[in-house]
């Protein structure tokens, strides 16, 4: 069993990387260290300010929310991306127009929640630093109206690809948030967030809410179906998880409140029921795949999923 898991992630990992380093290519998504960094930022939802000196690019933001609208967002290794954010529950969104994907090279910092949306994928390299209050990175699109009424809506664009790779090191801080969402998503990087959540999410739209105390939660309400991908999962963790006395969620299946009903009762508003095993995994019919091969640490673990293999899953002390 375990040698069978160890081949489907090893074809797994051929593939997604052979079709996300083709489409990158084919896009010509690895630009000059001359030309990259973000371009062609414009506030298009409250108050901030967008400088670049040299490698440097500084947000400088002033209302509590503020959407940017980029014409693209890349970064090399050497480059660095700053917001300076009125406290930790602020939030900037920055929506990535490109007909490209987005490669994330290089550093983000953020004091508050920094969202980066680019519906034809976003990919944080190995030598990704990303040290943020909260990021949301999302292959589906969200409306900057939306965002700015606290409407936390995210939809598929056709024709687009959707995939959220991290192979990077993203860290949030205490109590923070970390989620990456799209039609697929992988991680084979390092994802940080004790006290907070991590989550990854598959569909072609998802619900974002925040709770009274700023932690995250997911509903994907239009599931993307295995026979659309192929043999591939739409989530794949090969990567280490750490979320040490926080909850961590991998979803591919539409669901009502997950973290709000999931953890706090084991089942959904839907007739479809949820167990919560001692491993603190737990599965629930539909969708497509959710594939675990990596380790996850965390006070809660949630998988809703079709299959699931689940080798290294810990509780937090």
């Amino acid at each position: 069993m375990a040698k069978e898991a160890t081949n489907h992630r090893s074809v797994v990992n051929i593939w997604f990387y052979g079709v996300f380093y083709t489409a990158l290519l084919t896009n010509s998504i690895f630009i000059s260290f001359a030309t990259a960094g973000p371009d062609g930022g414009q506030v298009v939802g409250g108050i901030g300010s967008i400088s670049q000196s040299g490698v440097n690019t500084t947000i400088n933001q002033t209302s509590q929310n503020m959407a940017i609208d980029w014409q693209s967002y890349n970064l090399n290794a050497n480059e660095r991306v700053q917001y300076i954010q009125p406290n930790s529950s602020s939030i900037s969104l920055n929506r990535i127009l490109s007909q490209n994907g987005s490669t994330i090279a290089g550093r983000i910092d953020a004091n508050g929640q920094v969202i980066l949306v680019n519906p034809n994928g976003i990919f944080f390299t190995p030598t990704s630093i990303i040290n943020v209050g909260g990021i949301i990175a999302s292959g589906l699109n969200i409306q900057p109206t939306d965002f700015m009424n606290g409407d936390y809506i995210f939809d598929e664009v056709l024709g687009t690809d959707g995939t959220v790779i991290n192979s990077g090191m993203i860290n949030a801080s205490l109590g923070g948030n970390v989620a990456l969402i799209g039609r697929q998503v992988e991680n084979d990087g390092l994802i940080v967030a004790n006290l907070g959540s991590v989550t990854l999410a598959a569909g072609k739209q998802a619900v974002l809410t925040f709770d009274q105390g700023g932690l995250l939660g997911v509903r994907v309400s239009k599931e993307i179906l295995q026979d659309e991908l192929g043999v591939d999962p739409a989530i794949l963790n090969s990567g280490e998880i750490n979320a040490a006395g926080g909850r961590v969620l991998l979803t591919a299946s539409t669901s009502q409140g997950v973290f709000s009903q999931a953890v706090n009762t084991g089942s959904l508003d839907q007739p479809l029921s949820v167990v919560m095993h001692d491993d603190g995994s737990f599965t629930l019919g539909g969708g497509a795949s959710v594939v675990n091969t990596g380790s996850i640490v965390a006070v809660h673990f949630l998988s809703i999923n079709k299959m699931t293999l689940l080798p290294n899953i810990h509780e937090a002390p």
